[in-house]
């Protein structure tokens, strides 16, 4: 999208936790938000993400933000792992299925003979409904009635701008997030879409800055003033690497934290990747495929630290857990993450914590850890920079840098409060797939010096995986 008279940019940000319509001014500048917590239904008949939710809030917020400054395009961003079914009659087949949902084990066997190759994907099957194919899978299986009603699907990034008024289309960077519905080296339907003919079912492909609709009257309250232009939309964490690749960066990991800690690394070849531990390619807005880790960091970090807030860590409480050999092995959640075969199995080994300081350090030191093992499974040597919530986290940043200097390696934090959010405005300001020049600032991180870390790690390691490499 590219207009002469761009006023205020819009972004629909709909994550698992929280929902956020962000304006942005046309030169990329941070104006004002509005949030609401993302709603989602236990069943039945499964787990499922509350569309209307995120309708409410626009209907809200849009208007407002209007007012701050006209709103003339509006990007939908949100979380990769949702489809919706559309029925003829532009209604949802069925519920969009929450990828938290547990689908019974009979569905996942079968369906373990069907994925395709990890050589044609790069993605492994993940747990719980987090895979895509598994998704429709489970759907046409046991809701074969709901689900022969459906016309077309959409991913969920851009079903929420089909909801707000735009045309039903696909993007490239939402289908190819770990669904194993992509050949991702070849940028079309993988072998099981096509066989399945999940294929014929999506909706046509367009560009991520492309202009494909405007918003519904209803969404604009009585004086909107902006042209309220919907753009097909982005992967929210493709929109916060996109942020950095318009600043110029092109060699360097990208850590895009909040729920989910999902790494970027465009040095890496696709295969370097490691079926066993988690990586996996992200296919960003042009269509280039990149090698990515992932660790379900934010939620890992909640369960350890057990409702402490993340401010209350401190290097000295990490020391002491250090001397005392207090440690928390992997993993919390059954997504494993880097190390193998390790979901479900977390534990505290050592003297139990403390106090509510001890649990956040604690936290904050296993996180740094499992991302140094992450980092270290897409061969990350080039300098790494964190984004979002975890780049608020004084603890977790100076230890991962202490970790990463064995690595030669440096970490920076940017000047930019929010990427995901801010790569998403960038769609609004491309000419063609040429992406707008908006320079941001690093500042690096300083390495804690906890003493015996090095050897804290080693024995760690040795817990989890044997210390390999």
């Amino acid at each position: 999208m590219y207009l002469d008279s761009l006023r205020g940019i819009a972004v629909v940000d709909a994550g698992a936790t929280n929902t956020k319509v962000v304006l942005f001014s046309s030169k990329g500048r941070r104006l004002a938000e509005r949030k609401a917590t993302s709603r989602h239904v236990e069943g039945p008949p499964y787990r499922h993400i509350d569309p209307q939710a995120v309708a409410e809030l626009c209907r809200e917020a849009l208007p407002e933000l209007d007012r701050i400054a006209p709103v003339d395009a509006v990007v939908p961003c949100a979380h990769g792992a949702a489809l919706a079914l559309i029925a003829r009659d532009g209604s949802l087949a069925m519920p969009i299925m929450d990828y938290t949902a547990e689908p019974p084990q009979t569905v996942v066997q079968e369906y373990r003979q069907l994925e395709p190759p990890f050589s044609e994907v790069y993605c492994r099957l993940l747990p719980m409904a987090l895979t895509h194919g598994l998704q429709l899978y489970w759907q046409e299986r046991d809701f074969p009635v709901e689900f022969g009603k459906t016309t077309t699907i959409l991913t969920w990034i851009q079903y929420v701008g089909h909801m707000l008024g735009a045309k039903a289309v696909s993007e490239i960077s939402s289908l190819s997030c770990q669904s194993q519905l992509m050949d991702v080296r070849e940028n079309r339907f993988s072998s099981l879409a096509r066989a399945r003919g999940w294929d014929r079912l999506f909706a046509p492909l367009a560009k991520a800055w492309e202009t494909i609709g405007e918003l519904r009257p209803e969404f604009k309250g009585s004086s909107f003033r902006g042209r309220g232009l919907v753009l097909a939309g982005v992967h929210d964490s493709n929109a916060n690497y996109l942020r950095y690749l318009a600043a110029g960066f092109d060699s360097f990991t990208l850590l895009s934290s909040g729920t989910w800690i999902i790494g970027f690394n465009p040095s890496t070849p696709l295969t370097a990747l490691k079926h066993e531990q988690d990586t996996a390619s992200n296919t960003d807005i042009l269509g280039r495929p990149v090698s990515s880790c992932r660790f379900y960091g934010g939620r890992e970090f909640e369960i350890i630290a057990q409702g402490v807030p993340t401010d209350s860590a401190s290097l000295s409480a990490v020391a002491q857990l250090v001397t005392r050999k207090t440690m928390a092995l992997p993993s919390f959640t059954n997504s494993g993450g880097p190390i193998a075969n390790s979901g479900g199995k977390g534990r505290i080994d050592g003297p139990a914590p403390h106090s509510s300081e001890e649990r956040a350090s604690l936290a904050a030191l296993y996180c740094a850890l499992m991302v140094s093992e992450a980092l270290d499974a897409i061969e990350s040597r080039n300098d790494i920079i964190i984004d979002g919530p975890f780049a608020q986290n004084a603890v977790f940043v100076t230890l991962l840098a202490q970790l990463r200097a064995a690595r030669s390696q440096k970490v920076f934090l940017s000047d930019v409060q929010e990427g995901t959010t801010s790569g998403a405005a960038c769609l609004a300001l491309m000419q063609d797939e040429k992406l707008p020049e908006l320079p941001l600032s690093l500042r690096e991180v300083v390495a804690a010096h906890v003493p015996g870390l090095a050897e804290y790690w080693n024995s760690w390691r040795a817990r989890t995986h044997g210390g390999f490499g």
